[in-house]
């Protein structure tokens, strides 16, 4: 058995699937896995990958709940007002699966914070919400060949996609978004835009099911693919990414 007993009956649901199996299981309790952002979009992820028994996830955000982020943001109540997200959520996961390891980190995600914050993990998740984030995630992944899952959301429509380093044909952020000047300034927030729950959980739930995906070895990433989602229309339209061999990021 590559399994407790214990483990076999907790992940049950997920064991008997033969897309993941015993062996699956296993590769997830072993992986290590960075959620940028613990706020409408980690919030779903959070739980999902908890649940699913991610052996270690790691934690990081900068903000303390509000009460504007409680329409969205399940892993916090009226209780957690004031509090560092990254410590309200990992003692959510400790409540929901003791049995994995989770670390809070309270820091600005940055040029010189990131590299420590990355490397050493099996896969990275995007949960920010700023273009300045979002590209140095992506720099960062790259430079660490480490697997990274990006998710957006704001108003109803959210989009994903996966970028995969070992894979040579697979595009990066920069190849499908080039950075210019106005990124920064052009790019819609949740403050100023609004969004709805059920968006930052359908977008969630899909970087969750994605890392899963990559994590225990089945299904088709979704590297070289971007989905939009249409929430007025219950939508989903598929785009082929190509790589772009000048990227500035994984050009030759």
């Amino acid at each position: 058995m590559i399994l407790s007993d214990a483990e076999i009956e907790r992940y049950a649901r997920q064991v008997v699937m033969p897309e993941i199996g015993e062996a699956g299981q296993k590769r997830l309790l072993d992986a290590h896995v960075a959620v940028l952002g613990a706020g409408g979009l980690g919030s779903p992820v959070i739980a999902a990958l908890a649940g699913a028994g991610i052996g270690h996830l790691s934690l990081i955000d900068e903000d303390r709940t509000d009460i504007t982020n409680l329409n969205r943001q399940m892993l916090y109540d009226m209780t957690s007002l004031g509090r560092e997200k990254s410590q309200s959520a990992a003692d959510f996961v400790r409540r929901l699966n003791p049995g994995i390891e989770v670390s809070a980190h309270y820091v600005h995600f940055s040029e010189e914070t990131a590299d420590g914050l990355i490397a050493g993990h099996d896969l990275v998740i995007d949960c920010t919400d700023t273009p300045a984030a979002r590209y140095l995630a992506n720099a960062c992944c790259h430079r660490h060949k480490i697997p990274l899952v990006f998710g957006g959301a704001v108003r109803t429509d959210g989009q994903i996609t996966s970028f995969i380093p070992a894979d040579a044909a697979c595009p990066c952020l920069r190849c499908i978004f080039p950075q210019t000047e106005i990124d920064y300034d052009q790019a819609p927030s949740c403050a100023s835009a609004g969004v709805i729950g059920p968006t930052t959980m359908v977008i969630g739930a899909l970087q969750a099911a994605e890392a899963v995906k990559i994590l225990a070895g089945f299904g088709t990433p979704l590297a070289g693919r971007l989905v939009i989602y249409d929430g007025l229309s219950a939508s989903f339209t598929e785009i082929d990414c190509a790589r772009d061999p000048d990227c500035p990021v994984c050009g030759n």
